[in-house]
């Protein structure tokens, strides 16, 4: 098995502080196609962007699982590229999927683990639900603040 290093994109790798009134403001009227895309324009969170490049020239396998929807992964991709952030594979959200983020990404890192034979040693995210998920099935994951203070209720399905 590869040892692998999960890291999360919004709000970990890129910092969308920026934007993410489009998603905060009203929550029964998210905006996420205008957070999206306006995503590729946000400067990386450069202490995470730095340990992802330091953990990919050490060998490790770095997988991206994001809950962004497919849709959007050309975006993504873009950004990644842009700012020279490694990675051997992206996960991202089905476009119809409107489940909880830690649903969505234990079903991204069930298929990562099949497809390219991966054992997580750490991961690296900012939403506690999806903490909690990693932590539960024993990776070790360094929390990312920020998402305490900018999401008031805990509310992280995409509609």
């Amino acid at each position: 098995m590869k040892p692998a290093v999960i890291v999360d994109v919004d709000g970990t790798l890129a910092d969308v502080s920026g934007i993410r009134h489009y998603v905060l403001d009203d929550p029964e009227k998210k905006l996420f196609a205008k957070f999206h895309g306006a995503s590729g324009l946000v400067p990386p969170v450069d202490s995470v962007a730095t340990v992802t490049r330091a953990l990919d020239a050490a060998g490790l396998t770095i997988v991206v699982l994001t809950s962004r929807r497919e849709q959007w992964r050309h975006v993504t991709r873009r950004w990644l590229a842009k700012w020279e952030i490694p990675f051997h594979a992206l996960g991202m959200r089905a476009d119809h999927d409107n489940r909880r983020d830690d649903d969505v990404k234990r079903d991204l890192l069930t298929r990562m683990r099949r497809l390219y034979d991966l054992d997580p040693v750490l991961a690296i995210d900012d939403n506690p639900t999806v903490i909690a998920l990693w932590r539960s099935l024993g990776i070790p994951t360094v929390r990312v603040p920020g998402w305490d203070e900018q999401h008031p209720r805990p509310d992280d399905r995409e509609t």
